[in-house]
């Protein structure tokens, strides 16, 4: 783990168990999700946050405007931490880290599928149902296309591959030709 993603890890551990805590990791969720949003939306907003020209002040000032009452206090508190001590830009890891964290809680894990064309609801449907049935608890599907796989799909749930795809197939078949 590099150094960045254990502190990501590390802050989103925190809020994780301020939110276990407070009987509120659903809501915690949902007001990373608003912030997610907004800095996905807005990403000159994160540079401005992340300024060292600016003042603390003004940066805390600046998430308080933005958030206060709309999201919970300790998620604010949590942003303002985060550009107090310079790592604001580690927001985005530090939320997947907590969805994380709240998905194993809940007994979900997420399955990054790679395909090399889009897949059509039926065949993400078909395919949740087999993850599901072979991992043996609920699977959520993060689905994204790579023309490289030539064909069929990479999976990777749990720290664990599943290599369908036709090019390891074909790196497969290479390493055999040539031993």
């Amino acid at each position: 783990m590099t150094a960045m993603a254990q502190i990501s890890n590390e802050y989103a551990e925190a809020l994780f168990a301020l939110a276990l805590e407070a009987g509120q990791v659903r809501e915690y969720s949902e007001a990373l999700d608003i912030v997610l949003n907004l800095m996905n939306e807005n990403p000159e907003y994160l540079d401005f946050l992340a300024s060292p020209d600016i003042p603390r002040q003004e940066r805390a000032d600046a998430v308080e405007n933005a958030f206060g009452g709309s999201i919970p206090e300790t998620v604010v508190s949590f942003l303002c931490l985060l550009c107090d001590r310079g790592r604001i830009h580690t927001l985005k890891d530090c939320i997947s880290d907590y969805k994380k964290l709240s998905d194993a809680a809940d007994g979900v894990s997420t399955a990054e599928v790679i395909s090399a064309v889009e897949l059509a609801e039926n065949e993400k449907a078909a395919l949740k149902s087999k993850l599901e049935a072979l991992c043996g608890h609920k699977i959520e599907l993060d689905c994204s296309v790579d023309e490289s796989l030539i064909g069929g799909v990479k999976v990777t749930v749990d720290g664990k591959v599943i290599d369908g795809s036709v090019k390891q197939k074909l790196h497969e078949l290479k390493g055999a030709m040539y031993r």
